[in-house]
């Protein structure tokens, strides 16, 4: 082939490779836009998490009907807020109680100087307060499809409570539910199944009425199925009640910690499994400004005759155990959890965050059952004692 004839097929080759390399650098910008390439390490992944009016703000709500008409309704910058049925006020504790963001009244709040209020229509004033409502804030953060997020945050419920009435008289089966959840798929209905709750249902004070329990921690972690999860904190109150009113504050969301476990099966004619357990914060969590969080662990195994995990060893740090198996020639099923805590009653980060990790995937070891005995024969008058046996246990 003449030299001449090469430059049609070079000249082919050269337009493929740059196609290639065209088509390559668009799937890598693709690549990036979507998140799979890490974030980089923060102490905080959401925007606006401590609903500070003096920083993010808030924005003007929507006015769904009349019945809203010349009522706050003021939503804070970098969140949605939805709801089943009819929404309720959404404001700024702040601005609402001390009328502006200036104001020097008593506003309920974890940290910093404002908090989300959530409050029940016709609280107080008419002949039907307290209306049932239920809403979310959630906000889209990008993420790590794989990889396992942490959510903490602080909400605060009062059925029953209120300026007129400082005492709890909610009625007996009456309850306030606050929530945070994630959706690991990054979707936006709060009734999605693929969304993941932790709920506390405890009131603002005890059940004697007058002993404050205040303001709850809720946290959960959970792995991301896609480029985009979604935050949900969110209080459903079901019941027509006067006085029903709650708060939002200080949510924080981090790359969760993690845990490894291994489990070595037992020698032959013993039924005693080692287990040992390990992690590590992640990369978020060290750079929480004054934070002195500390991994801790829980371990659980399973066993089909109980049908669910049981505690082997919890509040624990890193280490190792012999595991005995009350049930041998049958299989067994560990996992671990971690946990990042902060040791109560010292100096650190403020509000003090507690941040889960997800479960490790189950380790399954079988244990024999041991060798057979030889059966020795028994005289033909013998008597057979069999002793009452209680409180035997489980598998």
């Amino acid at each position: 082939m003449s030299t001449k004839n090469l430059y049609p097929t070079v000249s082919l080759l050269l337009a493929g490779v740059l196609l290639l390399c065209s088509r390559a650098a668009l799937a890598q910008g693709e690549f990036r836009r979507v998140g799979t390439v890490p974030p980089p390490a923060t102490a905080e992944r959401l925007f606006a998490a401590s609903f500070e009016c003096n920083e993010a703000g808030y924005r003007e709500g929507e006015i769904p009907d009349d019945e809203l008409v010349n009522t706050p309704n003021r939503l804070p910058n970098g969140w949605e807020v939805i709801a089943n049925g009819s929404m309720p006020i959404v404001d700024s504790a702040r601005i609402h109680y001390a009328k502006s963001c200036e104001g020097s009244a008593h506003v309920e709040r974890i940290a910093g100087i404002d908090s989300v209020l959530i409050k029940a229509r016709d609280l107080e004033w008419s002949s039907a307060p307290g209306k049932p409502f239920d809403v979310a804030l959630y906000q889209q953060v990008d993420v790590v499809s794989g990889t396992a997020y942490s959510l903490s945050g602080w909400m605060l419920t009062l059925c029953g409570g209120s300026n007129t009435n400082p005492r709890n008289d909610c009625p007996d089966g009456y309850y306030m539910a606050k929530m945070l959840g994630i959706d690991p798929l990054g979707g936006v209905d709060m009734n999605a199944p693929g969304v993941q709750w932790v709920e506390n249902r405890r009131n603002f004070v005890q059940p004697d009425g007058v002993t404050r329990i205040g303001w709850q921690n809720l946290r959960l972690g959970v792995t991301a199925q896609a480029p985009t999860i979604t935050v949900f904190a969110r209080i459903n109150s079901p019941f027509q009640w006067h006085g029903n009113h709650g708060f939002i504050d200080a949510l924080s969301l981090v790359q969760a910690p993690t845990a490894t476990l291994t489990a070595t099966p037992p020698i032959t004619g013993s039924v005693a499994i080692t287990l040992q357990w390990s992690g590590d914060l992640g990369p978020d969590i060290p750079l929480i400004p004054n934070g002195t969080h500390r991994l801790l662990f829980d371990v659980q195994y399973w066993h089909d005759a109980n049908g669910r995990w049981r505690d082997v060893i919890g509040d624990v740090e890193a280490g190792e155990m012999v595991f005995y198996a009350a049930c041998p020639g049958s299989l067994y099923r560990f996992r671990v959890q971690p946990r990042a805590e902060q040791p109560s009653g010292g100096s650190g980060a403020w509000p003090n965050q507690r941040y889960p990790g997800v479960w490790s995937e189950p380790i399954e070891i079988f244990v024999p059952a041991p060798a057979a005995e030889p059966v020795q024969p028994m005289p033909m008058d013998a008597q057979l004692f069999l002793p009452l046996v209680n409180n035997q246990r489980t598998c």
